[in-house]
């Protein structure tokens, strides 16, 4: 868990956000959703440190793919709530579909330039 400059909000291992306040705790795989669920629930969204609040945007805007739970780690790509990791898109989307998980595009543009990318790289 890393904080993120954001009041009670965290980065977790799996590179999704979650806010915690006493009892209450939201999690979204954005910034974005996580700052509309607290605000839906009637909790406070605040910035504590800016710089660090910037530096942890940038990274949420850096780790869109374009696929649903699926985050960039390191070398690997990886699909959050699972064990499951590759180097390979192709071969975590097999992977994903095969453990009968929901493999989807949430931004097609964003998907097709990484699938692209992807290919190039064990082309």
């Amino acid at each position: 868990m890393k904080f993120s400059g954001f009041m009670n909000v965290y980065r977790m291992d799996d590179m999704s956000w979650k806010y915690v306040f006493g009892e209450k705790s939201h999690t979204a795989s954005n910034l974005k959703d996580l700052e509309f669920l607290v605000r839906m629930h009637g909790l406070k969204w605040a910035v504590l440190d800016r710089d660090l609040a910037q530096k942890s945007l940038e990274e949420d805007k850096a780790n869109y793919t374009g696929f649903l739970n699926v985050y960039r780690k390191g070398d690997y790509w990886h699909y959050r709530g699972s064990g499951l990791k590759s180097h390979s898109l192709q071969t975590l989307k097999k992977n994903v579909v095969k453990e009968g998980l929901e493999w989807r595009e949430t931004d097609k543009e964003l998907a097709y330039k990484n699938w692209k990318l992807d290919l190039r790289r064990f082309s």
